[in-house]
């Protein structure tokens, strides 16, 4: 069996029957009262271990007022004010991995013989980084809108998401013992992947309010930080200890980083700036100076037989598909010695590459759906 933290757990709550507005055996309390929602409301929830978390969760969370809900307009400003910063401001000398200048970038990847503080500076990298990048965000729509495609949720989700994965699986993994909000994390649980019951149907929802979320957030991060600090795990961490969730939920965010990227990438360009504390761009990338783009040159590989797979021991956080071992024969190859760079990118697709078969494999060509 996988050890305890990997094993495939969509709640960490008790197994117990579906409810439907009636009492539960665990919980005397009437639904509608534990999950803070109106009695007029539909409040079908599926606690069990193997629930669908989407299937169930159709409340409407802008019918429920409370106090710390009420917005303004400034809520969703840019730049965003202290009260972003839940963890760490991105200040130098405050936040790793900020310069003298604010500029912010990441840590190197955490070992798992690294000390409790090391653990911290890098969840505290990690957390900022998200918050610092999220800020580029301008106005409600922006957290709140659908991406085009129709195939991630809202960005207001993921910026709730990585922080309930880190108490779900702390859960789970015996660190905490509670949760912080009951409904956070259950809406907050589960993205988008492969299961046939990520339907997406949460996008029809309303949901919740930006400084609602942030305050989970802020609640959440003390949470965390207190667990790196003082939970009972044994050090160094092995992917067989309580440990390896919070490694787990860096690396977990961390995808988070670069997929949410590419969300807001896809976001109308009025709805987004620059986050503040990223570094600025290479000056080709903005100055339209061909002379100054990056010139990239192929590099010859002679190939041969290779080795693929990471021990069980390695002393870092590694996915499952990342283990095992497996040797296989390369061919002889050329790589571009830098990655591609956009300007380079703009050129194969403004000269046809994308209608250029010799350019695909032929797999690929089937899957474009070009006809012959």
């Amino acid at each position: 069996d996988p050890p305890r933290c990997l094993q495939a757990v969509r709640s960490p709550y008790p197994l117990c029957s579906r409810t439907r507005n009636h009492r539960t055996e665990r919980d005397p309390a009437p639904l509608s009262k534990r999950f803070l929602i109106p009695d007029t409301m539909a409040t079908e929830v599926d606690s069990g271990l193997y629930r669908n978390p989407n299937r169930d969760l159709y409340v409407n969370l802008g019918t429920h007022k409370r106090a710390e809900d009420r917005q303004t307009a400034d809520d969703y400003a840019y730049p965003k004010q202290d009260w972003w910063w839940t963890g760490k401001a991105p200040v130098h000398g405050v936040c790793p991995g900020v310069d003298a200048d604010g500029m912010m970038t990441s840590l190197p990847l955490v070992s798992c013989n690294a000390t409790r503080q090391q653990l911290l500076d890098y969840f505290d990298n990690t957390w900022t980084l998200t918050e610092a990048m999220l800020a580029g965000l301008v106005g409600e729509e922006t957290f709140k809108r659908g991406p085009w495609h129709q195939l991630r949720h809202p960005l207001i989700f993921y910026y709730g998401h990585v922080a309930c994965v880190y108490i779900n699986k702390c859960r789970v993994a015996g660190l905490l013992d509670k949760g912080v909000n009951d409904y956070m994390e259950q809406i907050m649980e589960t993205g988008v992947d492969e299961m046939s019951w990520d339907d997406l149907s949460k996008n029809e929802m309303e949901w919740p309010r930006l400084r609602e979320v942030t305050e989970y957030r802020r609640k959440v991060y003390n949470v965390v930080k207190d667990v790196i600090l003082n939970g009972d795990y044994p050090m160094p961490i092995t992917m067989d200890s309580s440990g390896w969730a919070l490694i787990m939920g860096f690396e977990h965010e961390r995808i988070h980083l670069e997929t949410s990227s590419v969300l807001m990438r896809e976001l109308p360009a009025y709805l987004v700036t620059r986050p503040k504390h990223f570094p600025m761009l290479h000056p080709s990338a903005v100055d339209g100076d061909g002379g100054r783009v990056v010139k990239n040159s192929m590099v010859e590989n002679a190939g041969g037989k290779i080795a693929l797979g990471k021990p069980k021991d390695f002393p870092s956080f590694g996915w499952d598909n990342e283990y095992g071992s497996r040797k296989v024969e390369v061919v002889p190859f050329k790589a571009t010695k830098f990655l591609i760079t956009n300007a380079e990118f703009l050129q194969f697709a403004s000269s046809g590459g994308y209608t250029n078969e010799s350019c695909w494999t032929e797999a690929g060509w089937q899957w474009r759906g070009v006809p012959d």
